[in-house]
């Protein structure tokens, strides 16, 4: 930032104006130069809010501003402090006499003037001066309100300059960074074009394989339903065998079963006939038995004839 050290040492009006800035710093809790720094939105910097804070030498008032609206403290107290520490330091010079519009007039000679002659150039003489007074104030004014201005674009255009030192180093770095950046990016989008011709090699070489798959798919399908027919004629034909082969047995268990019944009958009616002729031959024998003597009885004998 830019400081007016340039006259006179300031004195007692500097003292004062750092006085009043130590007492509001500390009423506002004594906070630090970067807390101020962030208190202006980064107007100024932490350095130039630790300077004005120790006023070493008179500040410019954009600074000093900044640094009192964001302590809370009053603008037009320290606006007049800082124009009495101007005024010390930078004493304004009167100004040459400037050109009237009025045109100048020729002196009067007031040897020739009478008594109310002289009352009325007396009373417009007061009324030029009168003019002069507060064309000078009106000029004063301007004079003060320039050097203001000149002052708080000196300290603004300091900081301009500083800021644009720093910002031509980030420029600089920021421009090596986005070479980089560039240079990367570059390299990226070569590695995308060499991915994206590999995906559409790989993606032919899927199409190929696809169609490979699919011809073995329908080659298998086709296998399986040839499978499936030759397994149902086999069965059908299996069957057709189980079948004739249960008709054939069933047909030999009939015939078995007819001729165990012609069997069953024919050995029931030559059972029937032996017990007949048995019933006869022992009707016959013991007739004979009760004509013959009883020494001639012999039982084995007639086990056997029975038998």
């Amino acid at each position: 930032m830019a400081w007016a050290a340039s006259g006179p040492a300031a004195g007692p009006a500097l003292e004062q104006l750092r006085y009043r800035l130590m007492r509001l710093h500390r009423e506002s809790g004594e906070p630090s130069s970067r807390v101020i720094s962030q208190r202006t939105e980064k107007a100024i910097s932490h350095t130039t809010a630790r300077n004005v804070l120790r006023c070493d030498s008179p500040p410019g008032w954009g600074p000093l501003e900044l640094v009192v609206e964001a302590l809370g403290g009053d603008l037009d107290e320290f606006r007049t402090l800082w124009i009495a520490v101007r005024d010390a330091t930078s004493p304004l010079a009167l100004p040459k006499p400037v050109a009237w519009e009025e045109e100048a007039e020729e002196p009067t000679r007031t040897v020739d003037l009478s008594i109310p002659d002289l009352d009325a150039a007396e009373e417009d003489l007061q009324d030029q001066a009168a003019r002069r007074n507060r064309r000078e104030g009106e000029t004063r004014r301007e004079l003060l309100v320039a050097l203001e201005a000149r002052a708080d674009l000196a300290d603004r255009l300091v900081e301009l300059h500083e800021q644009l030192g720093r910002e031509r180093g980030r420029n600089e770095e920021l421009r090596r960074r986005v070479a980089d950046l560039e240079a990367e990016l570059d390299r990226h989008s070569a590695r995308i074009e060499s991915l994206h011709d590999e995906l559409r090699a790989v993606r032919d070489e899927r199409l190929v394989l696809l169609e490979k798959l699919n011809g073995l798919h329908a080659r298998r399908a086709e296998l399986y339903f040839t499978w499936a027919r030759e397994e149902e004629s086999q069965r059908r034909a299996a069957e057709t065998v189980r079948e004739v082969a249960r008709r054939e047995r069933e047909l030999e268990v009939q015939d078995l079963r007819e001729r165990l019944s012609a069997a069953e009958g024919l050995l029931k009616s030559v059972v029937a006939s032996r017990h007949r002729d048995g019933q006869d031959e022992a009707e016959c024998e013991g007739d004979a038995e009760e004509d013959a003597p009883r020494s001639d009885w012999n039982p084995w004998r007639r086990s056997r004839r029975v038998r």
